[in-house]
């Protein structure tokens, strides 16, 4: 229980600043994956030793990351050094590529979650709706500050999935692209009703109206859709309802027994 405290702590100022959720994620179920697996090499330990591993780990992540005796040099000029005895610091044995690969595990539940609740949804095959939310993530993943949850709300939207709809008014595939407004966007030789140029271009055309509107959806979705009345609260809340649904995914994931234990993974190999 201590270790468990001590862990949250210490993950709660790190969790602020990382932007990469899934892999802090990944990196603390680690680590409690650890201290769970061998709760024999914390039975002797002072919970001030716990407090001193987990910073460790995290520092290792994020070099950036400052522990919280070093979050306010000023006040440490105040107190003369002290020099302190050494402690034996417990090694968690948190492996970075095991995060990256459980980073990874986590990704995969959260599309998969996504593409089954669209699919019962929208009454499409898993397999269709799949391509085109794995391009949804794909494109967000090169974008700054850009979720593919808003990206596979305003496909739903905008075109319920069909790469090769067009409205009357032009507006052609997934997201609803007028080619005639956004030419400068495109190759002459790309089209619109391929879903990844039009991902693409949808995207692109996104973020200027998002830059425009200084960072604001509920005034950049108007502009996207062509000021359509409702247009912009459906796509959010649609948007948010994606997120709610895999992050619900991801709980179960850290649910999974053995998962995060690294003893047995090792005996499954």
């Amino acid at each position: 229980m201590i270790a468990k405290k001590t862990l949250l702590t210490c993950i709660k100022p790190f969790y602020r600043q990382v932007h990469n959720r899934t892999l802090l994620f990944a990196a603390a179920s680690c680590v409690a994956g650890s201290l769970l697996a061998s709760p024999g090499a914390w039975a002797g330990e002072p919970a001030g030793d716990v407090a001193v591993a987990a910073p460790e780990q995290i520092t290792a992540l994020d070099p950036v990351y400052q522990r919280p005796e070093q979050a306010h040099p000023a006040d440490a000029q105040m107190k003369p050094a002290l020099p302190e005895p050494a402690k034996p610091v417990p090694a968690l044995g948190i492996d970075l590529e095991q995060v990256q690969d459980l980073a990874s595990i986590v990704d995969e539940a959260r599309k998969q979650a996504q593409v089954e609740y669209l699919a019962e949804k929208l009454r499409q095959s898993p397999q269709t709706v799949q391509r085109y939310v794995e391009l949804a993530w794909k494109e967000a993943s090169r974008r700054i500050g850009l979720d593919p949850e808003l990206l596979i709300a305003i496909i739903q939207k905008e075109s319920v999935f069909r790469p090769k709809v067009q409205s009357i008014y032009g507006a052609q595939g997934l997201m609803q692209v007028v080619r005639r407004w956004h030419r400068e966007k495109l190759h002459a030789s790309e089209s619109l009703f391929d879903p990844v140029v039009n991902i693409r271009v949808g995207t692109d055309i996104l973020e200027e109206y998002l830059e425009s509107a200084d960072g604001d959806l509920s005034e950049a979705l108007p502009k996207y859709s062509g000021n359509a009345r409702g247009y912009a609260k459906t796509v959010i809340d649609e948007s948010r309802k994606l997120a709610q649904v895999a992050d619900t995914a991801a709980a179960q994931v850290a649910m999974t027994p053995g998962l995060f234990d690294p003893s047995s993974a090792g005996q499954a190999g």
